[in-house]
């Protein structure tokens, strides 16, 4: 096997290990927090594609990211809707859901949507290793690859559906191309550039501007030539490569437009979206910090997050290494981040996740400046080094070194080998430790989705209120969801059938501190939730907390009846009102009087006396003076959530018995109900052997 041919193998199994790993990374936790999505950013890019498959129009109709994107993600949520339907997880494509709001009931969509994201980045490390390789070497291009696959920033990102991990691949291959421009000067590598350059801006838009870096990359072509003694040829050839760079900024261009064209297809929306992106970040409103030129913002976070301190002191320290000995490099490399930089500092929104698409080429600089510095100090302290005993000296002009000379530059190498590891090692293992804490940090359920599994845990006979998103709960007839838990005393709460309260730390400020520390103080907790400061578990803080039964303190109207020595009924709420989606409290109401046509609404008040074996229906009758039935209604109790066999026995539990009542004449009504096996049609006997009469009603004329 010739050398060629290991060396090419040994590259394709390192290009396919560095995407191995970096797509490990990235797929470790993609259902993270799920179905909570705390990204507002995840919902705004997935519900636009979803639209798009659903409506099968390939106009996005909104333009405050470019098309390219929602386009891939179109073909993402097409390929799980069909799965979904092949799997029947949905009816058809009209099943996905159509909004979010920040709690999904399709995670996973979600996690096919993160997929795509993680892909893209993961593709974005091997690419980066190939171009590290060709502007320097294979170790630069190494660790350069190995410090963006760690990165826990990139990793974290690479699990959200956003374009600004995605932009990195399209850069990464506009410096490839910029760079083969600047060595070779020839015309594919012009048509690369201009193909990714138009990529980049048709996924993020302010990613075009690093399309300079082509223009750079002829000029140094150009000047090279010059210095080589081609001046004679060199206006030519300035000319020659300036078409060609016309041609790709053309070319640039027209992929933009291939990847939004309803840019001008609908130019009226895709102008009015322009303008709200410009006002947005000259708003100054919000962001991680906010104003115009804040270069102090944004080296803060590469000195905390992005490139973490240790890189970027050894990008600083090799800069002028860099400088001396890989001027192009740097040249072609520094003008895609000041470019891209200088851009983001014109705006006065400023959010760090925008820059994303300038990590591969920060990450390369690094890596470079590393390298650069272990063979500095190598070769210091190769030429430093002792020499001892008779030394060989070749006295000819054309002679070999000396065996002293020999001896240091080996020492040297070796140094230079010692160091670079050691440097590259301290460049990794922050980004190694973060992201290993972020992922498991990551593989802990969302505290909202802990709380709401210990709650279904619980007895649930009761009500529960909780400061959680409603769509969790939608359909449970027993919890309900409310802005703010601390406008109420716990006793407020336990004399409406309240049990158990979700208290969650975020819907309090700190103004509103006491009232929540007279909630969780209150109770005993059934879970605790940390905070999410504290880095233990993603999601507020907080706590599920039990208030107990306390039936003395609910003021509902005593009716006692005793059901097959299982079942007691302790009595009963009775209002006008229209059918109810959930359990509330009617607050003691024992109305007597009721308009004619008008439907009640009733709360029973049941506790079992013994494990139940089956589940029960209730039937409501209603007699007229004459002994006449003239309305009924049957529905197992608690059907929707708590059926009678999973009652525990002492239980208290709280069912609504809502009645439609048909237009009856004025008059008085009676009130019975009774309990019987549907599967049997037996009743379950009472002590008086008929049912129980609840109440008389008075219909209104």
């Amino acid at each position: 096997m010739s050398a060629r041919l290991l060396q090419r193998r040994a590259m394709a199994l390192t290009v396919a290990a560095l995407f191995g790993l970096a797509l490990a990374l990235r797929c470790r936790a993609l259902e993270w927090g799920l179905p909570y999505v705390e990204h507002p950013d995840e919902p705004a890019v997935l519900e636009t594609a979803v639209r798009m498959v659903q409506e099968g129009d390939a106009n996005p109709g909104k333009f405050l990211y470019p098309s390219l994107h929602y386009y891939m993600l179109a073909a993402v949520v097409r390929a799980h809707a069909a799965r979904g339907v092949a799997r029947g997880l949905y009816a058809s494509i009209g099943d996905l859901p159509a909004k979010t709001y920040l709690y999904t009931t399709a995670p996973e969509l979600y996690v096919w949507g993160r997929a795509l994201t993680a892909v893209l980045g993961a593709l974005t490390v091997p690419l980066l290793y190939l171009l590290g390789r060709r502007m320097f070497d294979w170790r630069v291009g190494l660790l350069a690859a190995l410090a963006l696959a760690l990165s826990a920033y990139h990793v974290q990102h690479s699990h959200f559906i956003t374009t600004d991990v995605p932009t990195g691949v399209w850069v990464t291959l506009l410096l490839l191309g910029a760079w083969s421009v600047a060595t070779t000067g020839h015309w594919r590598a012009y048509l690369l550039a201009g193909v990714a350059t138009g990529l980049a801006a048709g996924t993020k838009y302010n990613a075009g501007v690093i399309g300079l870096a082509p223009g750079v990359a002829a000029a140094l072509y150009v000047l090279a030539a010059w210095r080589e003694g081609k001046r004679s040829n060199v206006w030519r050839l300035a000319a020659v490569h300036g078409g060609r760079l016309l041609a790709a900024g053309a070319l640039a261009l027209l992929v933009f437009l291939l990847t939004t064209p309803f840019a001008i297809l609908d130019f009226t929306a895709f102008r009015r979206d322009m303008l709200i992106n410009a006002q947005h970040y000259a708003s100054g409103s919000h962001g991680d910090f906010i104003g115009r030129w804040r270069l102090d913002g944004y080296l803060a976070f590469f000195w905390r997050d992005g490139l973490t301190w240790p890189a970027a002191l050894l990008l600083l320290a090799g800069l002028p290494l860099l400088a001396h000995r890989a001027p192009r490099q740097l040249a072609v490399l520094g003008v895609a981040v000041l470019a891209g930089g200088g851009l983001l500092l014109t705006q006065a929104v400023n959010f760090n996740r925008n820059t994303l698409p300038l990590f591969p080429p920060l990450f390369l600089l690094a890596a470079a400046a590393t390298i650069a510095l272990a063979e500095a100090l190598g070769g210091l302290l190769g030429r430093g080094a002792g020499v001892s005993g008779p030394q060989v000296i070749d006295i000819r002009s054309d002679g070999a070194p000396s065996t002293a000379e020999a001896h240091r530059k080996r020492i040297g190498r070796r140094a230079s080998a010692v160091i670079a590891v050691t440097l590259g090692g301290l460049l990794l293992i922050p980004h190694l430790l973060e992201t290993h804490w972020l992922l498991n940090y990551w593989s802990k359920p969302h505290t909202l989705v802990a709380a709401a599994e210990a709650l279904r845990a619980q007895p649930r006979g009761m009500l529960a209120a909780v400061e959680a998103n409603p769509v969790q709960w939608a359909g449970d007839p027993a919890v309900t969801p409310v802005r703010w838990l601390g406008a109420y005393s716990l006793d407020w709460y336990r004399a409406r059938g309240y049990r158990y309260l979700l208290v969650n730390s975020e819907r309090y400020d700190l103004g509103d501190r006491p009232a929540y520390e007279r909630l969780v103080r209150g109770a005993p907790a059934i879970l605790e939730m940390p905070d999410r400061s504290l880095g233990v578990q993603p999601g507020p803080g907080g706590a599920l907390l039990d208030l107990g039964e306390h039936v003395e303190m609910i003021p509902f109207t005593r009716r006692p009846a005793r059901f097959g020595g299982l079942l007691d009924l302790l009595g009963y709420e009775l209002a006008p009102g229209e059918p109810r989606s959930r359990i509330t409290p009617l607050e003691g109401a024992a109305a007597r009087a009721v308009p004619a046509g008008a439907p009640v609404q009733i709360n029973l008040y049941w506790r079992a006396l013994a494990p139940l074996d089956r589940d029960y229906t209730l039937f409501i009758h209603v007699y007229d003076a004459s002994g006449q039935r003239v309305a009924q209604r049957d529905l197992p109790l608690r059907y929707e959530d708590y059926p009678t066999s999973r009652w525990q026995p002492g239980e208290l539990v709280i069912d609504r018995a809502d009645m439609p009542l048909p237009a009856l004449a004025p008059g008085p009504y009676r009130l019975l109900v009774g309990l019987y096996d549907a599967a049997t049609g037996a009743p379950l006997p009472t002590e008086s052997g008929t049912p129980v009469e609840l109440t008389t009603l008075t219909i209104g004329s």
